[in-house]
């Protein structure tokens, strides 16, 4: 069984980083990812320039067992 999780990620390099930095925070936490969904990107402007990436991901982990 598969419980679904909403994840945001952040990066100053681009949108693949900031997926990566989601991902690499799930991982780390000991969850056992199936598959995951960009659902959606964004990013900050600060004087001018793009100073940050965003992604909001949807993330299929696997239900603890009891």
């Amino acid at each position: 069984m598969l419980r679904m999780l909403e994840v945001v990620g952040t990066s100053r390099l681009g949108f693949s980083e900031a997926v990566k930095d989601a991902m690499e925070r799930i991982l780390a936490a000991g969850e056992n990812i199936h598959f995951f969904q960009v659902m959606e990107q964004r990013g900050a402007v600060r004087d001018g320039k793009v100073r940050e990436f965003q992604v909001i991901l949807k993330v299929a982990v696997e239900f603890p067992k009891k």
